[in-house]
């Protein structure tokens, strides 16, 4: 009985204590029986949490029967192993009496052996020494024919001996082969078209020699997870087949422009810009972590010497000296050296002989000199990235996992005529920029060495600050389970909307009940956080195939947004908007993100020439073919979109 008392105990304990699982169970229903709490799963093959006491349900309604069913068949069971336990002591200790009663007859009978036995030695030991001294006599005659017997024996025994050799190691062989053979029949298996692939139970089990395996997430998902695994791997080599093939072409491309660049006397050529050793160093290390992690969620990007010099309390004075080591470029902007929205973009420079080319990249000439000196093809990173593509005011690199990231100028849209654009170039590849307009106001913007915009202040013509993005800000870890649904009804927001500027500020007010922000990294590339800022829909601009100019024409459809956009800006100065790009499917996914962007950019540019929009509230992105509005591999135009989102009430915007 105490022993039932103590099993008793333990059943309490395991059925009252809460573990880790709890913040699961309330996926499923549960049921009391006495004191104790029961998890009903709905399917047997459906783990337990660890610690918790669980059935399975034989009807969508029988929990609590289910329950007490099983907590009875529990207390059965444990008394059962109770009575059984008393009933093996008690025949264990009557076994060890009868033990001790054998042994003690087997001591006195092994007493009394031993000395019938020390007499019979005593007799034998006479008669063998006779016998030892005829056996050496014979012994003597016996080695001399043995002699002889030995070297016949040892000649044949080396043949033998290399005859076995070779039997053993083909023996060998074969049972290598059988083990590999049985290790993977006792595996499951599943076809995949032609292919048989082989499912491991984790990623320990080693992989037999010439098969393709894959490790199995649950018991039954061998047949999914083999057809997920073929499926990646084959969207994987398509993708690498395509990038292959397009930095093929742009490789020959390049060839024969620099060909056809150094026989032509109109082109002056220029000194090719070399990046600082440290710059180059700290851009390596911004493309390694293009994303946050839990663990690291400030990236090495944010460690910038250009933070260093900044002061946000009052207007940096551009002709001010600056810091020791510090290159510095001053230019007038002019429409001559402007890109408009309705203009494509220029064409990459070309190599002509040794350290000249026919011109300087917009990322070289605005201070990204080691982003803009990535090649084509280059692998970087342990071999872990690849550079797809470099157009000259792009980059768009492969990552490891086969995704795509964009580096760009994002304080392109900065550059109107008339201003004057100051840039501070730290060894590190971080740059200060202080654009300065007419009217003495001023934008000063801090990127790092891959052009993202890390803070961005804006000073009026007396010198009051109103800070536009803090990415400086350390950032907090974004679990979007965490995350509420976005609101449809506050979210998009129709330009032909009269509630329009009604709707944004409703979903600002929605994800101010958050009590948190993001960074613009965060907000950039986390798409459920996107998401919860409200969107304008614009499926009206139309771009040529291949083209990220705007038609004069279809820039007058931007007239509702411009002047959406300059509302809300005057309401509030600090109002920040993400242009989004979005393409179709047709062509290859590095060349789709880079048109996205290019588009996204024409778009803003447009916004300003035409609706004074600021393009200080503007910020672009591309995300290619990535977020298919129709999930289709075809030439769709509702993939072909902008789109823009209000995002100030996410961001960060408080200064350290």
């Amino acid at each position: 009985m105490k022993h039932l008392i103590n099993l008793m105990s333990a059943l309490s304990l395991a059925l009252y204590v809460v573990p880790p699982f709890a913040a699961h169970a309330q996926d499923y229903p549960t049921a009391m029986v006495g004191d104790y709490q029961v998890i009903c799963l709905p399917d047997p093959a459906l783990p337990c949490p660890d610690g918790a006491f669980c059935t399975v349900l034989t009807g969508p309604e029988t929990c609590q029967m289910d329950a007490e069913q099983a907590v009875a068949n529990q207390l059965a069971a444990d008394q059962a192993a109770a009575d059984q336990a008393a009933a093996d002591q008690a025949a264990a200790d009557q076994a060890a009496a009868d033990q001790a009663a054998a042994d003690q007859a087997a001591a006195d009978q092994a007493a009394a052996d031993q000395a019938a036995a020390d007499q019979a030695a005593a007799d034998q030991a006479a008669a063998d020494q006779a016998a030892a001294d005829q056996a050496a006599a014979e012994q003597a005659a016996a080695d001399q024919a043995a002699a002889d017997q030995t070297a016949a024996d040892q000649a044949a025994a080396d043949q033998a001996a290399s005859d076995q050799a070779a039997s053993d190691q083909a023996a060998a062989d074969q049972a290598a082969a059988d083990q590999a053979a049985s290790a993977a029949s006792a595996l499951q298996s599943a076809m995949v078209g032609d292919s048989q692939v082989i499912c491991l139970p984790d990623d320990q089990t080693p992989c037999p020699e010439g098969a393709v395996c894959v490790v199995i997430s649950s018991p039954g998902s061998c047949q999914a997870d083999a057809e997920q695994a073929i499926s990646f791997d084959q969207a994987a080599a398509e993708a690498a087949f395509q990038d292959a093939q397009a930095i093929a072409e742009a490789e020959a491309a390049q060839l024969q422009a620099e060909t056809e660049a150094a026989a032509d006397p109109s082109i002056v050529p220029v000194e090719a810009p070399v990046p600082e050793p440290e710059a180059v160093d700290t851009l390596a290390s911004v493309l390694a972590n293009p994303e946050p992690t839990p663990d690291a969620p400030m990236a090495p990007a944010m460690q910038v010497a250009a933070a260093d010099v900044a002061d946000l309390t009052t207007a940096p004075e551009a002709d001010a000296p600056p810091p020791a080591g510090v290159t510095v470029t001053t230019e007038t902007v002019t429409t001559t050296v402007t890109r408009t929205s309705y203009q494509e973009f220029d064409t990459a420079p070309v190599r002509i002989g040794t350290d000249k080319k026919s011109h300087l990249s917009d990322l070289e000439k605005v201070g990204l000199v080691a982003l803009g000196a990535l090649v084509i093809g280059a692998m970087i990173n342990d071999n872990r990235q690849q550079v797809v593509s470099n157009t000259g005011d792009r980059v768009i690199v492969r990552q490891y996992d086969g995704s795509y990231v964009v580096y760009k100028d994002d304080n392109a849209l900065l550059r109107e005529p008339g201003s004057t654009v100051t840039t501070q170039t730290f060894r590190d590849g971080s740059t200060r920029v202080i654009v300065e307009r007419a009217d003495g106001s001023q934008i000063t913007t801090i990127r790092d060495a891959s052009g993202r915009v890390l803070q961005r202040v804006a000073y009026d013509n007396k010198g009051r600050a109103t800070i536009l993005i803090d990415d400086m800000q350390p950032e907090i870890w974004v679990d979007v389970r965490d995350l509420p649904r976005p609101r449809p009804n506050r979210t998009m927001i129709e330009l032909e909307d009269q509630n329009a500027a009604l709707r944004a500020a409703m979903a600002a007010a929605d994800i101010e009940d958050l009590g948190r922000k993001f960074s613009l990294r965060q907000i950039r590339t986390i798409p459920q956080v996107r998401d919860l800022a409200p969107t304008i829909t614009m499926n009206t601009i139309t771009f040529a195939s291949g083209s990220a100019a705007v038609e004069p024409s279809e820039a007058a459809r931007l007239n509702k947004l411009g002047k959406l956009i300059t509302d809300l800006i005057a309401e509030n100065p600090n109002e920040m908007f993400l242009i989004e790009g979005h393409t179709d499917a047709v062509g290859s996914a590095a060349s789709n993100l880079a048109l996205s962007d290019r588009r996204a950019e024409s778009v803003a540019k447009a916004l300003t020439e035409y609706f004074d929009v600021p393009p200080e509230n503007l910020v672009v992105q591309g995300y290619g073919e990535s977020e298919l509005l129709v999930p289709t591999g075809s030439d769709e135009r509702a993939n072909r979109r902008v789109a823009v989102r209000i995002i100030t009430a996410l961001l960060q915007q408080t200064a350290r």
